[in-house]
């Protein structure tokens, strides 16, 4: 075990590093567009990595297992232990316990934080944006959001208040309008930053006739982003969702009524994800100490072993997509558990062959 942990640190540690900089890389426009801080950027970075560990984890377990035991074989440690007769079972106790250990966390990561972090970056996300579209807006000037969106405010306070506001918004050529306010307020909402302006009129002009309609209000909002007739509802994505809302979704929404068949296999999947470490420790403990000793190396067999578990994690991908159309949901478990019960028997189960060569030796005498 102690010969596990180390590589294990160091290829979860390297491993993560480097695709969570991949990662990061997406969000650099939050500092170069939206003017937010290091600091707040190297929050919202990290809150990627839980959807990083569950994916890694398993592979940083086979990494660890394969180096350790060829480690052990370079010194001829394991032909040793097999000499004095330590089983194969009693040689991969200690590393099969830390799998399970590395799957515990990996379901912990699926079921609670990886949801949950990603929950808080949209909050986070969201909360930019507002702050942004408030720090646009300066007093005395014409802010255009978009192409067909424009803003003057007279004096711009603390709190993303303004008075004195000029809104044109001519975005549908078909219904073009004019906004005058005393005062208004830009707030964050489910649908994005809104704009919502108090005691003014609407100064609307007619397509067809050309004439002006003035319409007074006391409140109205306006989205100064999006452009949506109806704006929808927030649909929470597939990585923010927990798995009791992934596996049972809500059918009065229109996105959960659509993907049905996709969130209860997401569902699904987090629950079996976990299932794939011990498949690949097993596979890579058959490379390395189930087959017969070899003196050229496990180069080649280790890379065989790497081959098979990509390949088996890509059927798990293929079997994702093929549920989700076709329910059959056990088919996600049942490829780590079928692939792992395989391997165990061709690794742990006695040799047959040599058990008649004993029956014979023991007829001859």
């Amino acid at each position: 075990m102690r010969q596990c942990l180390a590589p294990l640190a160091l290829i979860l540690t390297s491993v993560t590093l480097i695709v969570w900089m991949t990662q990061t890389l997406q969000r650099v426009e939050i500092v170069v567009e939206h003017g937010a801080g290091l600091a707040l950027f190297g929050f919202l970075s990290i809150l990627i990595i839980p959807s990083l560990l569950a994916v890694i984890i398993p592979f940083a377990l086979y990494g660890a297992a394969v180096y350790a035991l060829y480690r052990l074989h370079s010194d001829s440690e394991i032909a040793v232990l097999f000499a004095a007769g330590v089983s194969r079972w009693r040689l991969s106790a200690p590393i099969l316990a830390l799998t399970a250990v590395g799957a515990l966390a990996t379901l912990y990561v699926n079921v609670d934080l990886m949801p949950r972090s990603y929950r808080v970056l949209k909050e986070r996300v969201a909360d930019i944006r507002a702050d942004v579209a408030s720090s646009i807006l300066r007093s005395g000037e014409f802010t255009t959001f978009v192409d067909g969106f424009t803003i003057y405010i007279d004096d711009a306070r603390p709190g993303s208040q303004f008075t004195g506001l000029l809104v044109n918004d001519y975005r549908d050529p078909d219904d073009i309008k004019t906004y005058m306010a005393e005062r208004a307020l830009l707030q964050e909402t489910a649908n994005g930053p809104m704009l919502f302006l108090r005691n003014g009129n609407i100064q609307r002009r007619a397509a067809d006739t050309g004439q002006v309609s003035i319409i007074r209000f006391e409140e109205v909002a306006i989205d100064v982003v999006n452009y949506q007739n109806n704006p929808g509802e927030l649909v929470l994505e597939l990585t923010e969702r927990y798995p009791h809302e992934l596996l049972n979704p809500d059918m009065s929404k229109p996105y959960d009524r659509a993907n049905a068949g996709k969130l209860i296999a997401e569902g699904h999947s987090r629950y079996a994800s976990p299932l794939y470490a011990f498949a690949y420790v097993l596979i890579g403990l058959y490379a390395l100490i189930g087959g017969p000793y070899s003196r050229r190396g496990y180069i080649l067999r280790m890379a065989i072993a790497g081959g098979v578990i990509f390949l088996l994690r890509i059927g798990g991908f293929m079997a994702q997509g093929l549920v989700a159309e076709y329910s059959g949901y056990w088919l996600l478990y049942a490829i780590p558990i079928e692939a792992a019960i395989i391997v165990a028997f061709m690794l742990f189960a006695p040799p047959l062959e040599s058990g008649r060569l004993r029956i014979r030796k023991r007829r001859t005498s």
